[in-house]
């Protein structure tokens, strides 16, 4: 008979028998498991299926000739981006690089955008949204908003692939509990490992996969969601006075993101029904998706190119709701007075508090020193991470979280399957005060 080989459920690594432990152990991560309980493990892994996560295409169809006889390509001999205008159009902007733009051919086997959403707000809300969004930002250089420059401001409309599809499956996650006790001599902390399996089904529609090359895809993400229900169906008439990014990533790449997307929403829904577990985070997943459709739709966005001290920063924002987003620069003096200040301020408050509960012992000066750094760390890093934060606001939306369909989750598997335990002992400090 052939060897069968196990494989850590913590670190992956190939587990052996342990003769004197009667357990099976893990030489990589000194873990070790009960033979019942890795059995239990290794029978619910048996159970999962192959993953389907095919997406329906037969939404998306090419322009008519009647269609295309109102529109033009511009191309930009400077960075080969793309627009389509109307053919009334007699020049345009480049929106990537500012550069003007010229007429290099008909629209020509493109597909049709099946909808859009009409730009609800102008220049005006653009940079109105702009100054705004320079308020309530501890960390910005002082001379930022008043040196800066809005080079360019540039309507657009982006396209987008958008998918939707009901999800279905297991997601297997890691979690913990943690119990504490203490002796006369020592404190101990268990940890015990679980495997957590939460099986069902939950449904997502119309999110949005960003379809330029040109137009970051991050910055894209961070100025959803839009409105569905403001969606109309295509019509060269909402492109006047306007000009639409040509796509040039294929639905057929865009695929793998919108799958990312609906896993990570997938398992962040079912993720509510885990109860009393520490740390609780995702292991792997096994989904099907059904009823899947892919549209291709144009969004309204606004970009501003702003410039101050020869570095250039971009902003977008939602042409539709008005949300704006980009990142912003940030003071490195600022930021060390302000970590400064919360280190020193809570860290001597926390000093002088653990002192008065000791009485002021000299012996417990120490202890409160080390309570009182520690704090104040704590305090200074978290608050300056939030203060960052509030300047890096561009960033990968995680799943597919605000698309989900009302009422649609339901759980049908559950299993909570221990692992192994841990335990640290940490011996308590002797009592020296009878000490001569």
């Amino acid at each position: 008979m052939a060897n069968i080989d196990f494989k850590c459920p913590c670190c992956g690594g190939t587990l052996n028998f342990d003769n004197k432990s009667q357990n099976i152990v893990c030489p990589y991560c000194d873990s070790q498991f009960s033979a019942s309980d890795l059995q239990q493990y290794n029978d619910e892994l048996a159970t999962d299926g192959q993953e389907d996560t095919a997406w329906d295409e037969s939404m998306v169809e090419a322009y008519t000739s009647e269609e295309m006889k109102g529109m033009k390509i511009y191309t930009c001999n400077s960075c080969g981006g793309e627009v389509i205008c109307e053919e009334t159009t007699s020049s345009t902007f480049c929106p990537y690089c500012g550069n003007n733009m010229v007429v290099s051919k008909e629209v020509s086997g493109d597909l049709k955008p099946n909808l859009i959403i009409p730009f609800k707000k102008d220049k005006a809300a653009a940079v109105e949204a702009f100054k705004k969004h320079l308020s309530h930002k501890p960390l910005l250089p002082g001379s930022f908003k008043k040196q800066n420059t809005i080079e360019e401001t540039k309507s657009l409309y982006v396209p987008f692939w958008v998918f939707d599809a009901d999800v279905s499956g297991k997601v297997r996650y890691k979690g913990e509990k943690t119990r504490r006790w203490e002796d006369a001599n020592y404190r101990y902390e268990e940890t015990r490992y679980y495997s957590l399996v939460r099986g069902g089904g939950v449904g997502f529609e119309h999110v949005p996969v960003d379809g330029s090359k040109k137009m970051d895809d991050q910055l894209m993400e961070s100025i959803e969601p839009y409105t569905w229900s403001e969606t109309k169906e295509f019509n060269v008439a909402y492109l006047a006075g306007y000009a639409a990014d040509r796509y040039d990533v294929s639905k057929d790449e865009t695929f793998e993101r919108a799958t990312v997307r609906f896993k990570e929403g997938t398992a962040e829904a079912f993720k509510r029904d885990i109860h009393g577990y520490q740390n609780v985070r995702t292991d792997e997943t096994n989904l099907q998706f059904s009823n899947t459709q892919t549209r291709y739709v144009l969004y309204p966005v606004w970009t501003l190119n702003v410039k101050w001290k020869d570095q250039l920063f971009r902003f977008g924002m939602n042409g539709e709701t008005g949300k704006i987003a980009g990142n912003l620069p940030i003071s490195v003096p600022k930021a060390i007075l302000f970590f400064l200040s919360f280190f020193l301020g809570i860290g001597a408050l926390a000093f002088f508090i653990v002192f008065a509960i000791c009485g002021f012992a000299a012996d417990k000066a120490l202890l409160s020193v080390i309570i009182g750094v520690v704090l104040g760390l704590i305090v200074a890093v978290s608050v300056l991470g939030a203060f960052r934060r509030k300047n890096k606001n561009v960033h990968f939306s995680y799943g597919a979280f605000p698309y989900e369909k009302k009422d649609s989750c339901y759980i049908d598997v559950r299993k909570d399957i221990f692992l192994y335990s841990k335990i640290r002992k940490t011996a308590k400090p002797k009592n020296n005060s009878n000490r001569r």
